[in-house]
């Protein structure tokens, strides 16, 4: 299951769009949300979700849909901050520094 909030909503229409950060939007139909909560869904809405299977012969261009739509309260874990410049990974300080090859002159 994936998790994200809902992004855009026509609710005349019986559709929407669920963001994620990072990701293409994913497009639901009213049909696939739980029960008959499409009526109670706001935009900003956390919700979450399964993918449809994507048959791979195809050919038209990749847009996710939405198979399964569930209401939440909240986003479990939230977003993460970015680490600290300390705790960001760093090169082996015994790497072999390497210079680059066309600079070098053997004369």
């Amino acid at each position: 299951m994936l998790y994200g909030t809902v992004k855009k909503i026509a609710a005349d229409r019986g559709f929407g769009f669920i963001g994620q950060e990072g990701r293409l939007d994913v497009y639901f139909h009213a049909t696939v949300v739980e029960e008959g909560k499409f009526d109670n869904i706001q935009p900003d809405q956390p919700v979450m979700f399964e993918l449809e299977k994507r048959d791979r012969e195809s050919t038209e261009p990749y847009k996710p849909r939405a198979a399964k739509v569930k209401l939440i309260d909240r986003i479990p874990g939230g977003v993460l901050p970015r680490p600290p410049q300390s705790l960001a990974p760093k090169h082996h300080p015994k790497a072999r520094q390497s210079k680059p090859k066309w600079r070098r002159t053997d004369g």
